[in-house]
């Protein structure tokens, strides 16, 4: 008889193949979106890996091939099939790999990296800016700066790559993409003309600044100015809301009728998710996002701009197929922070959310904690979304034993502002239009959660605000 197991797997993969397939039209760009967003865990359609995967289990049962007595453990199941089958401790299989990164010798090298969190803005800004540099004197090369078995998390990526018909690999990861562990970084170490271009952060993590110190050609970000970088080109508006919009401009005027309609779209999509759609009530967009997207021309109505926007914004925010661990991992930056590692993540759900689905506060701590030392990091600081009752966000520090004290003072300067806010971040227009120059960030402990030690704080707080705090930390 066909093992129990092997049937209930194949059935329940194909179901989720199959689930993930419903589709509907995207009025906006005329693509599809997914119908089961939670799917986005793996590739949609026939040609899926998991689609595949379960396909070719539900086939070889049905011959008589794993039809054994023998066959009666999950071990036994898995082993009876071939390797590039089905991997069934891995969603199937891993992350596909892309071919190896060739270096062109009649070119220079210029590698554009996005920000360490790798969230769908410094993805789509590295990817348009090295399409844009790329040319007969120079080897643009995007690259994220997470692995490529990391994408998948990122619904709103996934969904926005295929949409604007980016030639994908089959886990839906943008080919022309490179990742980080896929490149060979001591043969760029020995690149003598090597340059680097930074996009939507405008300092260099530790990992890149070991290859490119020194070395910065230009940069173009939203985020609070840091000066790290003065040998650089610098195009740096810390009131925008999305680096794409730097992009766009660049594009438009290199030539404002050829941009490809790949680029468009991509940069459209990001635009319109950074701004929050313009929505006056978020105050993410200005003038100049707003001008950017209308020089696009990609969305040009305003009701296929909404229609678009909520699709994109759906994406984004579905993480039920994501353990909790995921979901800390999904947007993260890595930052020192009184000299230790320390990771930031921005969350896509509210504090009782994660506490739902982790079923207890020790649970999140287990994660945050474990993700931690997996990672080698000192602490992961959690930031999540509005809570949709009191409509404030929440703010968790888990630290290792190492990074107690570290967390503790971050936690005391948070509840100090305005009054220890220095001149550089009073004037900052970020911290203006969110009310931070004369309110400070409100933080106040929300009881009864030991052992995770959580704290209210306002509403319209975001991690490009928080972040400067940690130069506070730094410098004490």
């Amino acid at each position: 008889a066909i093992p129990f197991y092997a049937v209930l797997s194949s059935g329940c993969m194909l179901w989720r193949a199959l689930s993930s397939c419903i589709v509907a039209p995207c009025p906006a760009v005329g693509a599809v979106v997914p119908g089961r967003v939670a799917a986005l865990k793996h590739r949609r359609g026939q040609n899926s890996v998991p689609f595949r995967c379960a396909l070719a289990l539900v086939v070889r049962a049905a011959a008589g091939s794993i039809a054994s007595p023998t066959f009666r453990s999950r071990a036994s199941c898995q082993a009876a099939l071939p390797r590039t089958a089905i991997n069934m401790d891995a969603g199937c299989a891993g992350a596909p790999r892309a071919p190896p990164l060739a270096f062109d010798p009649s070119r220079r090298q210029v590698f554009v990296l996005g920000n360490e969190a790798a969230d769908v803005d410094s993805l789509v800004s590295a990817y348009a800016i090295a399409a844009l540099m790329d040319s007969s004197e120079t080897q643009a090369i995007a690259v994220a700066q997470i692995p490529r078995e990391e994408f998948r998390l990122r619904g709103d990526a996934l969904q926005l790559f295929r949409e604007a018909g980016s030639e994908t690999l089959s886990d839906g990861s943008p080919a022309k993409l490179h990742f980080w562990d896929e490149i060979d970084w001591q043969a760029v170490g020995s690149l003598e003309s090597r340059k680097v271009v930074l996009t939507d952060h405008n300092k260099m993590t530790s990992q890149s600044m070991q290859l490119f110190e020194g070395r910065v050609e230009w940069v173009l970000d939203h985020h609070s100015r840091t000066g790290a970088h003065p040998e650089a080109r610098s195009e740096i508006d810390e009131a925008l809301g999305s680096a794409c919009s730097l992009v766009a401009e660049q594009w438009i005027a290199r030539d404002a009728t050829g941009v490809p309609k790949e680029i468009r779209m991509l940069l459209s999509g990001v635009i319109l998710l950074d701004t929050r759609n313009f929505d006056v009530g978020e105050n993410k967009g200005t003038p100049r996002d707003r001008a950017a997207l209308d020089s696009l021309a990609t969305v040009p109505e305003q009701a296929q701009r909404d229609s678009c926007y909520k699709q994109l914004l759906a994406a984004r925010k579905d993480v039920s197929h994501l353990s909790v661990r995921e979901q800390m991992l999904l947007d993260t930056k890595v930052v020192e922070l009184g000299g230790l590692r320390v990771a930031f993540a921005s969350m896509m759900v509210s504090l009782p959310e994660i506490l739902a689905q982790a079923g207890s506060p020790g649970a999140v701590v287990a994660a945050a904690q474990d993700l931690a030392k997996s990672r080698g990091w000192k602490a992961v600081v959690a930031l999540f979304s509005k809570d949709k009752v009191t409509g404030k966000r929440a703010l968790a520090p888990v630290p290792l034993e190492e990074a107690l004290s570290a967390c503790q003072e971050l936690v005391r300067a948070l509840k100090a502002t305005p009054g220890n806010l220095p001149a550089d971040l009073l004037a900052n227009p970020l911290y203006q239009s969110q009310g931070l120059v004369e309110t400070g960030f409100q933080l106040e402990l929300i009881k009864g959660l030991q052992p995770l030690e959580a704290y209210e704080l306002k509403g319209t707080v975001s991690r490009k605000t928080l972040l400067p705090m940690t130069d506070l930390i730094s410098k004490c």
